[in-house]
């Protein structure tokens, strides 16, 4: 064969191994998009977790701050002063509110002192006078009334008067209480129920005679508690034997709780 008809042939192969140019320009764009989009999906420090571990760190995070979240709660229980002279009153919390304080007339108040306090004991309260010395010097006044043995109230401060934030409270001491014996509701004449919505209570004089004279005790009942350490009162002039009455009062903003009817 001749030289040149080898250089022809040569030339003529080389040619056949090339990647057409209407080919490699498609794949060549292609490949740059992909080199984009992974530099801006991949994190500036040079790893990638992706989106499972993503979630996972947001799952260790959130369970951290349950953790610190209990351990707090935890402190602030631990930190509760004991209220002295009382063996029968217990001391669940201590806070700040800005609400109308039931126990200074409906007023209105802006961060006072309350407390959620508890009869550990198996008597009715039928009152109980308390003061709390606070961190800035304050004294707060408290007073709580007909608390069934079992029972819990948010009470607060029945001078409404407003704490700086980071106020504690120091100690708090009970000046006065008193207790009652025997049955609070007259069960073996009375019965009482509530309808579905706990705004009425239904008194019902199950026994063979009239009743005359009755007063009945009750609370606000907010979602298991008292809220305020008032009590609020209501007479009945007479109830026939089988008759029924019902005790409504809009003012309250829960339900009603009766807690003692007596004659």
């Amino acid at each position: 064969m001749s030289r040149k008809a080898s250089q022809l042939k040569h030339k003529k192969e080389h040619r056949s191994s090339r990647v057409p140019f209407c080919v490699f320009v498609p794949l060549l764009i292609l490949l740059v998009i992909i080199i984009l989009f992974l530099w801006l999906i991949w994190p500036k420090d040079g790893t990638y977790d992706g989106d499972a571990a993503a979630l996972t760190e947001t799952a260790a995070e959130a369970e951290s701050g349950d953790s610190a979240g209990t351990e707090t709660e935890a402190s602030m229980e631990e930190s509760l002063p004991e209220i002295a002279n009382s063996d029968n009153l217990t001391l669940s919390s201590v806070y700040t509110s800005s609400i109308l304080n039931p126990d200074c007339g409906g007023e209105y108040a802006e961060e006072v002192a309350s407390l959620e306090v508890t009869n550990a004991s198996d008597q009715y309260l039928a009152s109980a006078s308390l003061t709390a010395e606070m961190s800035d010097g304050t004294a707060v006044q408290f007073v709580v009334s007909d608390l069934p043995s079992g029972a819990t109230a948010e009470i607060f401060d029945t001078a409404n008067q407003s704490l700086a934030s980071g106020v504690t409270c120091e100690s708090i001491e009970c000046i006065s209480e008193e207790y009652l014996d025997g049955d609070m509701l007259m069960t073996d004449t009375i019965e009482i129920t509530s309808e579905e919505s706990g705004a009425v209570a239904v008194l019902t004089n199950t026994g063979e005679e009239d009743l005359t004279g009755l007063t009945v005790v009750y609370h606000c009942d907010m979602a298991g508690q008292y809220f305020g350490g008032v009590s609020y009162v209501t007479t009945i002039e007479s109830l026939a034997a089988g008759e029924s009455w019902e005790l409504t009062d809009d003012t309250l903003l829960g339900e009603i709780a009766v807690v003692r009817v007596y004659q």
